[in-house]
């Protein structure tokens, strides 16, 4: 069981309150506790000028705690807890900081970092590709960014965890992951190894390659079950000829959670146009968890 911190990126918006209410959801499956963090700087949030009586650094400093605490405050409640027994205080935390800077710097202890597709990031970020994609990029942890809709933090969630796997170490980590997050949720895993390259090829090289490759899929989905999941009864292990990021975009339709590595086939250094990993970060219909290689 994960018992480290889970750091949520606050800035006001609709899309940092579904990634808190995430947060607190995850939380009530575990006795790790939620820090909500609130980066600031003198770009914004726009919410904290709106705030502050003046635009001195002291009144925009109070003015962002008070946009942080009535964040938690409007999905937790007043007395910020977390757990139907009222265990685990929301914490809070204001940093005077850009807000990937904010989450990255904190991020040493944490289990993951919780972040909302949207935010309210200056313009110079939104083009650079976002709050998520910046702590995505850089963050040393899983991090989970929501999309779609999270439910209330008291409803019962019994849709599939859904993990992309390909045989490489990264999509092994997202497998591992994944199992410890369904197995928390008491939901199915749904492993899911997609081997459609986009190649064009002739009708005849297709029928002669068809067999061998799904074969050979299977054969690699079969060990990376093995590896990373072990005897788990709620398995449920998929293959297709798709395109991978086509079929778990797919998936995500009826998942809870869709995971997947950081790094996959292709070697990413990073998170780049066209990986499978950012295209479900930018296009899943539900929350998506990025899995870094290898342990903390």
């Amino acid at each position: 069981m994960r018992t480290g911190t889970i750091l949520v990126g606050v800035d006001g918006s609709a899309g940092s309150e579904s990634a808190l209410r995430w947060a607190v959801r995850e939380a009530r499956l575990r006795p790790g506790p939620v820090t909500a963090v609130f980066g600031w700087t003198a770009e914004g949030p726009r919410g904290v000028y709106r705030a502050a009586p003046h635009a001195d650094h002291d009144a925009l400093a109070r003015a962002a705690a008070a946009v942080l605490d009535r964040a938690v405050v409007d999905v937790v409640g007043q007395d910020g807890r977390v757990g139907q027994d009222g265990r685990g205080a929301v914490g809070q935390l204001v940093v005077e900081a850009d807000p990937v800077e904010a989450l990255i710097k904190n991020a040493g202890t944490a289990e993951m970092i919780v972040v909302g597709a949207r935010g309210h990031g200056p313009v110079h970020r939104m083009l650079a590709g976002s709050i998520s994609q910046g702590v995505v990029h850089h963050a040393p942890v899983p991090v989970v960014v929501t999309r779609g809709s999270v439910p209330a933090v008291e409803e019962r969630d019994s849709r599939p965890v859904v993990v992309g796997v390909d045989g490489s170490p990264s999509s092994l980590a997202a497998l591992t992951w994944a199992a410890v997050e369904a197995e928390a949720r008491g939901v199915q895993l749904r492993v899911v190894h997609a081997w459609g390259s986009g190649n064009v090829v002739g009708p005849a090289l297709i029928a002669s390659w068809q067999q061998s490759l799904v074969g050979q899929a299977q054969r690699t989905l079969d060990a990376a079950v093995a590896d990373g999941v072990g005897e788990r009864a709620n398995v449920d292990a998929v293959v297709t000829g798709d395109l991978p990021a086509q079929a778990l975009l797919r998936e995500s339709g009826d998942a809870q959670l869709l995971v997947v590595g950081s790094r996959g086939r292709g070697g990413f250094a990073e998170l780049v146009l066209g990986s499978v990993s950012h295209q479900c970060v930018l296009h899943a219909a539900c929350p998506v968890a990025v899995v870094r290689t290898g342990p903390r």
